[in-house]
């Protein structure tokens, strides 16, 4: 039950088998449910425990949902499949992945000409069978070769790293290659009112600035002759740095820079996009640490929250100054009988 004395409504489809809290909806007993949507894992996990051992159990590869509704309608948390099934002496208990495992699963070998990053993103995307979400288009990139060995998940991160953008899912199984977002937030807690546990730190940055070196001759001798091998490489460089205040600037280095050497990157326009990405994703990630809620099912991955109501004096007023947004890169709902629905959410 939410503090405004909400209760908590689910509904979760495990295969052949629904568990709501309308008993009217469902034919089996919710016992236990824990949903993460993150960037830094392997995507989505849900592991739901329905009660009883007289049914069936779930096959792998059938298909499980979940919704929750904390007082603003229902919201889908998680679509996947199952991909392990534990029965107990009184339960059973099924374990989910999304989209993300997928791409793990997937070999793909393809050559690319004359194409923008996020082309071979959908592509990579398609031939696994996930479906895009928002998809950053990413710097042009006039050859790139995809090849087997690695599976598609480790050519999307690779590719996600030249860019500066994130790879996630969604509650409804979309797969998500996205670039910080700027603007208001998406969510507000208030310090004192629905924040259970607070901790956060600002512990800066190994690399305060990159510098990325490209390949080709595109910056001196036309987009034609991007395939030419240069004796002067000069053209095909790209600067960024980010401050202490954890602000990203182009076109100037810090004093411990990173120096990333790719050669998809033919142009010094392409370099140069490389570099701003990269650091605005370190200024995304400037203050990390997590929050834990009274049950927030809207919170997803990327999304920016603010945290309100903090008092001036309290030690982390300095780290969220001025309105400072909080980058969301993992959310984890848990359900149980006991303390009802708690939201975790890590920055």
């Amino acid at each position: 039950m939410s503090k405004s004395g909400i209760a908590t409504a689910y509904q979760a489809k495990v295969g052949s088998y629904t568990a709501s809290s309308d008993a009217r909806k469902g034919d089996r007993l919710l016992l236990n449910l824990v949903v993460e949507l993150g960037m830094d894992g392997a995507g989505g996990r849900c592991v739901a425990e329905l009660s009883g051992t007289d049914c069936a159990p779930v096959k792998l590869g059938e298909a499980v949902s979940v919704e929750l509704d904390a007082g603003e309608g229902m919201t889908s948390v998680f679509t996947g499949e199952a991909a392990a099934v534990e029965v107990t002496a009184t339960s059973q208990r099924v374990t989910a992945w999304d989209g993300m495992a997928m791409l793990g699963c997937t070999e793909v070998e393809e050559a690319y000409e004359d194409v923008t990053a996020d082309f071979v993103v959908k592509d990579l995307m398609e031939k696994a069978g996930v479906t895009p979400g928002t998809v950053a288009k990413g710097p042009d990139l006039p050859a790139y070769a995809v090849h087997r060995g690695p599976r598609a998940l480790a050519h999307l991160r690779r590719l996600a790293e030249m860019c500066g953008a994130d790879l996630y899912t969604d509650g409804e199984g979309k797969v998500h290659f996205d670039v910080p977002k700027q603007g208001g937030a998406d969510h507000e807690f208030q310090f004192g009112e629905n924040i259970l546990v607070m901790a956060l730190e600002q512990p800066g940055a190994r690399a305060d600035s990159v510098e990325v070196w490209g390949e080709g001759a595109a910056s001196a001798k036309g987009a034609d002759k991007a395939h030419w091998l240069s004796t002067d490489l000069s053209g095909v460089n790209g600067k960024a740095s980010v401050d202490d205040s954890g602000k990203a600037a182009q076109g100037k280095l810090g004093d411990r820079p990173m120096r990333i050497l790719n050669g998809a990157l033919r142009s010094g326009s392409a370099a140069g996009d490389s570099a701003n990405a990269r650091m605005d994703a370190v200024a995304s990630r400037w203050i990390r640490g997590r929050l834990e809620v009274f049950g927030a099912p809207g919170v997803m991955p990327g999304d920016l929250v603010e945290v309100k109501k903090l008092p001036s004096d309290h030690a982390a007023a300095k780290f969220l100054t001025g309105g400072t947004k909080l980058r969301v890169r993992c959310v984890r709902h848990a359900l149980d009988r006991r303390r009802g629905l708690i939201t975790r959410i890590e920055f």
